[in-house]
């Protein structure tokens, strides 16, 4: 196993490294997106940050770039299987003794790995950013920590449901359907939004909610189904890694 994980972790590094520098990326963005709309005469960065703070603008930037940069690496994630849909090299691995569950099992490591260090670089990242604004304004700020936790396994749910698809598919159907997937979904939004006057209220239902677990303010009820979210998700990554390891040389036959 450890030689198909080194093999992946080679061909997928700039997955992983995307993985890595996307948060800081990602608040980088949110700052200088905030500078732009505030910059002007007598600009000063404690007047800055405390207004970025005080109108919820940048946990809100911040939370919808976070969720672009998920989508992002979702998209890359096709690519982990993309660089070994051969039919020649599919049917010398499957040839090998465990050769299957080799493939997958390296996988399925690389995509787990790439988003732990989402997690980890996220939460350094916030970290220092909240120091940042502290030693500038002297305000303390929510820490993004929880919603990044959340976030993590809430990924490993999805990949665990989507990844068995493109094994059987090939990453190059399933990307088409996962982008046309995006573009329906952001279609409903965009008409629930115009034509439904609740959808707003939703909206602002759930900034609350993200507000409330950012500060652990959930009750006892809602934490609790939070709690169940990591459990759930690692068994569901495993349930799915079992699947696609016998789904695999189904979506061998489509390969070139």
């Amino acid at each position: 196993m450890q030689g198909t994980v080194y093999k992946e972790l080679v061909q997928n590094r700039f997955f992983l490294l995307c993985g890595l520098f996307l948060p800081p990326l990602v608040y980088a963005v949110t700052v200088m997106m905030g500078l732009i709309m505030k910059v002007g005469a007598g600009f000063s960065w404690t007047d800055f940050l405390s207004g970025f703070l005080a109108d919820g603008v940048l946990f809100r930037t911040m939370i919808l770039i976070l969720l672009i940069a998920y989508f992002g690496l979702r998209l890359m994630s096709a690519g982990v299987f993309s660089q070994d849909e051969s039919k020649r090299k599919s049917v010398m691995m499957a040839a090998v003794p465990d050769g299957t569950a080799r493939q997958i099992y390296g996988k399925y490591v690389v995509m787990f790995m790439t988003y732990a260090l989402f997690y980890v670089s996220g939460v350094f990242t916030d970290s220092f950013f909240c120091w940042i604004v502290f030693r500038v304004t002297g305000e303390t700020t929510l820490h993004m920590n929880s919603l990044l936790f959340l976030m993590l396994f809430v990924q490993m749910f999805l990949r665990s449901v989507d990844v068995p698809f493109l094994v059987r598919f090939g990453s190059k159907y399933g990307k088409y359907v996962l982008i046309l997937s995006y573009i329906l979904i952001l279609f409903a939004v965009l008409l629930t939004s115009m034509y439904v006057p609740a959808f707003e209220n939703m909206i602002e239902g759930i900034w609350d909610w993200c507000i409330r677990l950012m500060n652990g303010e959930l009750e006892e009820e809602a934490l609790f189904i939070v709690s169940l979210l990591p459990p759930v998700s690692i068994a569901a990554y495993v349930i799915s890694y079992r699947i696609s390891c016998r789904l695999w040389l189904k979506g061998v036959a489509n390969y070139e």
